[in-house]
């Protein structure tokens, strides 16, 4: 992050901050000769920003005035007056110790005007640089060398996030995405094994197959053992499991002690009425897991028909997103086929499956596998800029006469859902701004490329043609 300042005179013990306020109009309101008596003028968007402040103030020791006038939409202001009045470090992300900077607190004054930006006031701003102004401006304390050290790869987010969507077509595609995300947006925190890990919350991936057959990557196997998956597959879709260990999942979905075989009702259930939101399997033993160290991870599964599709949702409550995921959701695949396979054989049906999706509430990363994941990404990073078909849909850009046309079709282009045709590029751009027309980030990146490039061929009188570069 670069400080979002302008330097205007240097002898000047005058410095503003505009806050959420352009700098340039605000400078533009002043008259010239005010103008010429500001030292620094600059922008303080967050809370963080404090600390370029801080910065600044130590590199130039004449400024001892900073007066404050902006929209306070962050509440940048009110936290800048804390810190500088109050000396509150503790409830802002303040780098320096307080020791280096006592000196900066201690000898420059705030005028909060936050009040007057509001009223438009800038007669009020004028007076107050007029009547602090000093004409032979002196260092006020020593200059003081101070900087702020950003990282390039953050150990952890800085607050925990929740809720994010990927969708795929293929699994290692889908693996390489959320090793990305959570390498770049999890939070650090320690696990019930006593090791540090990156967590993400609350994270859904859907790989969508929609009647096509799935087959394993062979990219895994450079990274996981085939034997893991096959094991996994065995101990989901068989009920039987050896004294060795204290569940499978097969045991818990086909011969739950309380559910019995749930495989089954789910099965029945769908046969009999395959609009039902009520076929369920639940894994969790209220009477053993509770106080298990090692309760079971995968939660409920539920499936449900809708066209002509079976589609499989997998709750899982703690997941480990390396060794865990892939194996667990390729095993997740065959019990969808053995469940459409039956329900096609009990009904004389021919439903496909559509769709397969895990929520894991605790996507993580643990410390021991952050260098093997560098390692995958750096390898196979280039895989998250591969095209996928977004299910939501594709658009056509067009243009007809003097307008341009955006058509937003179905996947399989037989039917338009949404069309607009417009000279104005602001007009297209609010039809869609706020829309649920994407699944994927790149579909909506790729779209504002070729808008922008219709329009500008539209405004030079060229034929824009779709694509073409």
């Amino acid at each position: 992050m670069k400080k979002d300042i302008i330097i205007l005179n240097e002898n000047s013990n005058i410095a503003i901050s505009t806050l959420w306020s352009k700098k340039e109009i605000i400078l533009n309101q002043l008259q010239e000769k005010i103008r010429s008596k500001i030292g620094i003028i600059g922008t303080t968007y967050t809370t963080y920003g404090i600390n370029f402040i801080l910065e600044t103030l130590a590199q130039f020791p004449k400024i001892d005035t900073l007066i404050i006038y902006g929209a306070d939409l962050s509440l940048s202001g009110k936290a800048l007056i804390d810190v500088f009045k109050n000396k509150n470090f503790r409830d802002y992300k303040i780098v320096f110790p307080i020791n280096k900077i006592e000196n900066v607190l201690n000898t420059v004054k705030i005028i909060d005007l936050r009040e007057e930006f509001k009223k438009n006031n800038i007669k009020k701003l004028e007076e107050e640089i007029e009547k602090n102004f000093k004409t032979n401006a002196k260092e006020v304390r020593e200059k003081i060398d101070i900087t702020i050290e950003e990282k390039v790869e953050l150990a952890s987010w800085p607050i925990p996030l929740s809720g994010s969507y990927i969708y795929d077509t293929s699994i290692f595609r889908a693996w390489i995405k959320t090793l990305d995300l959570i390498m770049k947006f999890g939070s650090v925190k320690f696990s019930e094994y006593e090791e540090p890990q990156k967590e993400f919350l609350n994270l859904m991936i859907t790989i969508g197959l929609y009647g096509k057959e799935y087959k394993i990557e062979e990219e895994f196997f450079e990274f996981l053992k085939r034997e893991d998956f096959e094991r996994h597959i065995n101990e989901v879709l068989y009920p039987k499991k050896s004294e060795s260990v204290d569940y499978t999942y097969g045991e818990r979905i086909f011969e739950h002690r309380f559910g019995k075989n749930q495989v089954k009702y789910l099965i029945d259930k769908l046969s009999k009425a395959p609009y039902s939101r009520r076929a369920l399997i639940v894994s969790w033993d209220h009477l053993i897991d509770q106080n298990s160290s090692n309760p079971p991870c995968i939660i409920g599964i539920q499936g449900i028909i809708t066209e002509n599709y079976y589609n499989h949702t997998v709750w899982i409550r703690s997941n480990d997103m390396v060794k865990g995921w892939p194996i667990n959701i390729v095993a997740q695949i065959k019990l969808a086929e053995y469940i459409v396979n039956e329900i096609n054989r009990e009904t004389k049906s021919n439903f496909e499956i559509g769709t397969i999706t895990t929520i894991s509430t605790s996507a993580h990363i643990y410390k021991h596998d952050w260098n093997l994941v560098r390692e995958i990404l750096n390898k196979y990073s280039f895989k998250m800029k591969e095209f996928v078909e977004d299910p939501k849909g594709l658009f056509l850009i067009y243009q007809e006469n003097d307008k341009i046309v955006l058509e937003h079709r179905t996947p399989d282009n037989s039917s338009i859902d949404f069309k607009i045709e417009s000279k104005d590029f602001w007009e297209i751009y609010n039809s869609l701004k706020g829309g649920s027309f994407f699944s994927l980030y790149d579909h909506a990146l790729y779209l504002g490329k070729e808008i922008t490039k219709a329009f500008e061929k539209l405004k030079r009188g060229e034929k824009y043609i779709q694509d073409q570069a």
